[in-house]
């Protein structure tokens, strides 16, 4: 993956021109209504919130986060292609080609697959010792560190070449778990394990961050939002382990993209 995104990158950095700036460029004011389109995995298609089936394998949601702002904001144009599973590498390939000059607004979850986000949590769940659980979010972690932003940055970059006036928005990854030893949620990890994990999605958010003002986007984050609602809480915004498979465990509910994700888009994007 590595040997195919440098060489995009370089591309992407020459035709546009970008280069790290000590601080976010400031965003172009936004016509109203904007057009909007969204990319990413299946944080941005909303698969823990009842996908509509439409989308197949994609999984897409009405309950999503961009659905949701659409819904909202009513823009002139709005199309998902976020799609779950998808990579930093599959976002470039198959889904920025979506971005038009006539694009307002960009939105983009990406990273969790990079670091292999359902592996680890496999691994988490049922290795014998704490010390395989360590090892694969360290694993994670290096992924997050310096594979994530090479990709990040051509996405970037590209969404910029074809639509050089769009506000991008980078939107962050909750933790999963509610901190604490006391979890009464079946077939969770352990409490070592768990702090490992929402480590791991420290990190992630981190090198997300870094990376989407350092190249003129917006990073939204949604870890404030969400804390006191992972998994183990009192009130979970994220499907745990035992929900039903079309739930999308470890995947925000509808209650969580509306009250964690939503909030969060609504003060970065531009008003309509």
């Amino acid at each position: 993956m590595r040997r195919l995104l440098v060489p995009l990158l370089v591309c992407v950095l020459l035709l546009t021109g970008l280069a790290p700036a000590a601080s976010a460029a400031k965003p172009a004011a936004a016509a109203a209504p904007v057009d909007y389109v969204a990319l990413g995995d299946s944080y941005a298609a909303g698969v823990g919130a009842a996908p509509d089936g439409r989308s197949g394998d994609c999984r897409r949601s009405e309950q999503g986060y961009p659905a949701r702002w659409a819904a909202r904001n009513d823009p002139a144009t709005f199309v998902s292609v976020a799609c779950s599973g998808a990579t930093t590498g599959q976002v470039l390939i198959k889904q920025v080609r979506t971005v038009s000059r006539q694009t307002d607004l960009v939105t983009i979850t990406v990273g969790g697959n990079d670091t292999g986000f359902a592996p680890v949590l496999g691994i988490c769940s049922t290795a014998k010792d704490d010390a395989a659980c360590d090892r694969a979010v360290r694993g994670g972690e290096r992924a997050a560190r310096y594979l994530v932003p090479v990709g990040l940055t051509a996405i970037i970059g590209a969404a910029k070449l074809q639509a050089p006036k769009a506000r991008i928005v980078v939107l962050g990854y909750p933790r999963l778990f509610a901190p604490g030893a006391a979890c009464d949620v079946p077939l969770v990890p352990n409490a070592a394990r768990r702090a490992a994990l929402n480590r791991g999605a420290d990190t992630l958010n981190a090198s997300l961050r870094s990376t989407a003002t350092r190249f003129g986007a917006r990073y939204a984050d949604v870890s404030r939002a969400f804390a006191g609602h992972g998994v183990c809480s009192a009130e979970p915004w994220i499907n745990g382990p035992t929900a039903p498979t079309a739930s999308g465990n470890y995947h925000p509910t509808s209650v969580g993209y509306a009250r964690g994700y939503l909030p969060a888009l609504q003060s970065a994007a531009p008003r309509t």
